[in-house]
C-alpha cells in the first residue's frame, strides 16, 4: 500500500484553494518536473493543482529510470486509487499527455474515472511516430531540445547543467518514441487537445486523432505559440480547464 512519503515523492502540491471543485494533476514533458507548471498552476481559481515528478531527475535522480510508459502510469495510478474526495482533471504535455492517457485508462478501469483529460502538443496515442532522437549523439540531441524551446538557450551553454539534464531527456524521449498504444484503448470521458499553431511535433490534422481515444465530448484548440504555447501565456488553457470542470460538474449535480 502507498504511503504518504511515496504519494509527495510523486504528486507535488502547487497551489492551494480555500473551497476546490476539484485537483488538477499536470504530467511534465520528457526531462520535465513537476515545477514547469508552477507558474501556470498559480492560474487557477477554484481548483488544487499538482504535478508529477518522474524518477530520474532533480531531487529524484538517483533513482532509476521506467522501462516504458504504461510502468509509469501504473505507479501513479496505483498512487492515486481512492483519492476520491475530489474529482480530478488530468493534464498532460507532450508525454506528459502520453502518461496522463494511460493513468486515466487505468482510473477509469478501476471504476475512478477523472472529470476530463486534457493532451497538449500531442498527436493522437494510437499513431506510431517512428523518430528515434533518443538514439542520436548529445549535440543533434541538444539541437532538437533548442528546435522546440524546451532548454533556454543559457542551459544549451552549461555543461555542468547539460549533463544533469541529457540523461532523464534521453531516457523519456526513449519512452515516448517507443510508446504503442493498446489497440481499442478508449476512454469514455471528455477528452480536450490544445496545441501551439507553430508546433512541429503536433500538426492539427495528427493532434485531431484523439479523438479516436474516447467515446465521449472531443475537443481541439489551436494557439499562437510553439510545443510550449502555454508556458508563457496559459490564461486561454486555464479558462478552458476551469469551464470543462464547471459543465461535468453541472452535468452530475
Amino acid at each position: 500500500m502507498a504511503t504518504a512519503e511515496d504519494f509527495g515523492l510523486w504528486i507535488r502540491k502547487l497551489s492551494s484553494a480555500d473551497d476546490p471543485k476539484a485537483r488538477l494533476i499536470c504530467f511534465p514533458h520528457a526531462g520535465g518536473s513537476a515545477n514547469f507548471y508552477f507558474q501556470f498552476a498559480r492560474g487557477f481559481d477554484g481548483l488544487e493543482v499538482y504535478g508529477v515528478q518522474y524518477p530520474g531527475r532533480q531531487d529524484r535522480r538517483r533513482e532509476p529510470f521506467r522501462e516504458s510508459v504504461q510502468e509509469l502510469a501504473d505507479e501513479i495510478a496505483a498512487l492515486m486509487d481512492g483519492w476520491n474526495d475530489l474529482p480530478v482533471v488530468l493534464l498532460g504535455n507532450s508525454m506528459g499527455a502520453l502518461v496522463a492517457f494511460e493513468v486515466a485508462l487505468r482510473l477509469e478501469a478501476a471504476g475512478n474515472p477523472p472529470l476530463s483529460f486534457f493532451a497538449c502538443g500531442r498527436v493522437g496515442p494510437m499513431l506510431r511516430i517512428d523518430e528515434k532522437t533518443h538514439l542520436k549523439g548529445d549535440d543533434a540531441f541538444l539541437q532538437e531540445m533548442k528546435l522546440l524551446g524546451g532548454m533556454g538557450h543559457a542551459l544549451l551553454q552549461d555543461e555542468e547543467m547539460i549533463e544533469l539534464v541529457l540523461p532523464p531527456m534521453r531516457a523519456d524521449y526513449r519512452l515516448a518514441e517507443t510508446y504503442r498504444c493498446s489497440p481499442g484503448a478508449t476512454l469514455s470521458l471528455p477528452v480536450h487537445v490544445h496545441i501551439g499553431a507553430a508546433d512541429p511535433k503536433a500538426p492539427e490534422s495528427a493532434a485531431a486523432e484523439w479523438k479516436h481515444s474516447t467515446t465521449g465530448e472531443f475537443t481541439l484548440d489551436t494557439h499562437e505559440g510553439g510545443h510550449f504555447f502555454f508556458a508563457d501565456n496559459g490564461d486561454d488553457l486555464i479558462a478552458a480547464v476551469g469551464r470543462s470542470v464547471e459543465d461535468v460538474l453541472a452535468t452530475k449535480r
